[in-house]
């Protein structure tokens, strides 16, 4: 399966992450690359909410406009499954991390979470333009990782529960328009099951007097 994915939004988001000087903001914006995980998910996120060893970061809380709200639906308390070098960068942040009374990944210099407009103004934007790239909306880290799950033929409901979207429908309306309608491999894929990789399954069949064609 191949997807519309727009190829140029991945050099964006790399110029993003290697234009952002402070750990902090570069690990905060390619975690939300990473994970597909809302804004307020993201700045709402503890310590204590990775899973070190099963690789995953549990979404179960979001910080919007100064206030903590519960996730927006059952289905946006969710366990969203991360690689190895992404986990590995968190270690190392956790390291460097200030401590914070309220165990946040990303906490502000007094241990609060970050305001939404101190992190887009004075780091998110400015990083695109040191990168001299077309800057993006944060939002658009989010659907530049669904896209990227699309593009490499991920089930659309394991994208559905990472994205933490309530039905498989919901992410169809969303992004299915990035989904290619013809898929030529899928028909091979599936000769290959029944004849092989060169047909001879289909030949020995024959020669045997076989034929489930008649």
């Amino acid at each position: 399966m191949r997807s519309k994915y727009p190829k140029g939004l991945i050099f964006q988001i790399n110029a993003l992450v290697e234009a952002t000087k402070k750990p902090k903001y570069k690990m905060l914006f390619l975690l939300a690359a990473m994970s597909g995980a809302r804004q307020g998910e993201l700045l709402g996120l503890k310590w204590s909410d990775v899973d070190w060893e099963k690789n995953q970061v549990h979404i179960q809380r979001t910080y919007n406009k100064g206030a903590w709200y519960k996730p927006k639906s059952a289905a946006s308390y969710r366990k969203i499954d991360l690689g190895k070098i992404v986990i590995r960068k968190l270690k190392e942040w956790k390291l460097a991390c200030p401590a914070s009374d309220l165990d946040l990944i990303f906490p502000n210099e007094a241990g609060g979470p970050i305001g939404q407009s101190n992190m887009l103004h004075r780091h998110f934007y400015p990083a695109f333009k040191a990168a001299e790239v077309p800057r993006i909306r944060f939002h658009d880290l989010r659907h530049s990782y669904a896209s990227l799950l699309i593009d490499q033929g991920e089930n659309i409901k394991y994208i559905q529960t990472q994205l933490g979207h309530a039905k498989a429908s919901m992410t169809l309306d969303v992004y299915g328009h990035l989904i290619n309608p013809t898929n030529p491999e899928s028909a091979s894929k599936l000769e290959e099951k029944f004849f092989g990789r060169t047909g001879h399954n289909l030949v020995t069949k024959q020669k045997k007097g076989i034929n489930h064609f008649s």
